[in-house]
């Protein structure tokens, strides 16, 4: 079965428009609001005092040890809990609090809760900015220690570490009559200089500080851990160079609409055209990036149009994103319902795809409605690839609704490992590293247009086969096609 053909073809037409579609299975929700238990207590000016917040009940002042501060359960909220690594030899006491390995890059993080009694929750700005000074100051001196006494471990994995980041983490709050009250705050261009300066004399070994609310409304705006990772790339830089920035999740917006947040997309399907598996790059990424980049040279209404089109596809990025999510939450919670699990790996590998890469997977499956009778009673499928690793093919295939479709539900079930080792066998130049078939039943709806949506996913790695079992399958194919 040539399933490969015509796949260039199939990925040089034109993006599907928006369409309106309710075909979510599960929710998933990560919030930094989830954090904090008792009302935030905002910053205020120099001279401004914040403003008054009363318990609803003033409990007598307890002499009991108060609760550690729970990393581990905020952590848990949000992706990085999938990657999370604890045999690894740079955590533990005077070492790293945490370390996440996603795909081949490293991700630690070193965390730290300052707190104080208070007698007041009119807390004046110079006060919670000496808070915050302080928690800084820890973790960079913490950082440093571990830097210079750690001799980095060798560790013993076939696969190399592409990348590593350090991340420092800090959360305020205050007590007062025995409550705790979180105190947001974040952290700006402007205070490294000032108020904390940091080691920035090797970019490799720079500690990249953030507030805690502000690194979850970060993974909140950027959904997944590679463009998490890209913007870690993205930031360390303009923190060595001490270039201006408000504040962390303001830097993150700025980066969602800049050509580096397209880079590794357009890379990928550069390395795909060099190999003739596309014929030219995607219209879409190649403007992306040139309305940036020539901003300066467009007038008003150009640069309005622009603008308004940029915001577009930002807001499709985000929603797309989300749908792709709760199609897994979906697929995790059914196999859970029946007392079985996803092969973590195979979680991890879907969880890390880019948003672009979710985008263009749910335009596939809301272009359903596009599709001829005849396509949706027997099933087709289409091709896509990952936009943020070369090497992660994709065959997407939407199942018939006939009973005895070609690709109804039971059908693709009961032959997708034959799938996938034809995908296998057809993309030998160069191999690729994993192939997954995504399943999409569209059966389920309302009778008003409604489609609720459901996943399957089949995953095998890719395999480089031999010049006899190359001939041996095209027998087999052969035979079986008789």
């Amino acid at each position: 079965m040539a399933i490969m053909k015509n796949y260039s073809d199939i990925k040089s037409k034109p993006q599907y428009a928006t369409t309106t579609y309710r075909n979510t299975d599960v929710t998933m929700t990560v919030s930094s609001e989830q954090v904090a238990t008792k009302p935030l207590i905002h910053p205020a000016s120099a001279t401004q005092a914040s403003p008054q917040i009363k318990s609803k009940a003033a409990p007598t002042k307890s002499s009991a040890p108060r609760p550690a501060f729970n990393w581990d359960d905020i952590i848990n909220r949000t992706f990085l809990s999938l990657y999370v690594q604890k045999d690894d030899p740079l955590v533990g006491v005077g070492k790293y609090d945490y370390a996440f390995h996603i795909g081949a890059q490293r991700l630690y993080i070193v965390v730290h809760h300052e707190s104080m009694d208070v007698n007041t929750l009119q807390l004046a700005q110079n006060r919670i900015t000496a808070l915050k000074q302080r928690a800084a100051t820890k973790l960079s001196k913490r950082f440093q220690q571990i830097r210079q006494k750690m001799v980095v471990a060798q560790q013993e994995e076939e696969e190399v570490a592409t990348a590593e980041y350090c991340v420092g983490l800090t959360a305020l709050s205050v007590y007062f009559e025995d409550q705790e009250y979180p105190i947001e705050h974040d952290y700006s261009s402007q205070f490294f200089q000032e108020e904390c300066v940091l080691d920035l004399d090797d970019n490799s070994q720079t500690l990249q500080l953030f507030s805690l609310g502000g690194m979850l409304s970060i993974i909140k705006l950027l959904q997944t851990p590679s463009d998490l990772l890209t913007f870690l790339d993205y930031h360390r830089p303009i923190l060595v160079n001490q270039l201006p920035y408000a504040n962390e999740v303001t830097l993150a917006q700025t980066f969602l609409t800049s050509p580096k947040f397209f880079e590794r997309a357009i890379k990928v399907q550069k390395q795909l055209v060099n190999i003739g598996l596309l014929a030219t790059i995607e219209e879409r990424l190649m403007d992306a990036t040139k309305s940036q980049q020539n901003a300066k040279l467009l007038d008003k209404k150009s640069e309005e149009a622009d603008s308004t089109q940029q915001a577009e596809l930002i807001q499709k990025l985000q929603n797309y994103a989300i749908m792709y999510q709760k199609l897994i939450n979906g697929l995790a919670k059914r196999q859970h319902d029946l007392g079985q699990t996803l092969p973590v790996h195979q979680v991890q590998l879907l969880v890390n795809e880019s948003m672009y890469t979710r985008m263009s997977i749910i335009e596939e499956v809301v272009a359903y409605a596009d599709r001829s009778e005849a396509e949706c009673r027997s099933g087709y499928l289409c091709h896509q690839h990952s936009y943020n690793h070369f090497g992660h093919h994709y065959v997407l295939i939407v199942y018939g609704i006939d009973k005895d479709a070609q690709y109804s539900r039971e059908a693709v079930k009961n032959n997708y490992e034959n799938l996938l080792m034809d995908i296998n066998s057809q993309l030998q130049k160069p191999v690729m590293k994993e192939y997954f078939i995504l399943g999409f039943d569209m059966s389920k709806h309302d009778g008003e247009g409604n489609i609720t949506v459901e996943l399957d996913a089949y995953h095998q790695a890719g395999s480089t086969m031999t010049m006899m079992e190359r001939r041996l399958y095209e027998r087999v194919q052969a035979l079986s096609s008789l």
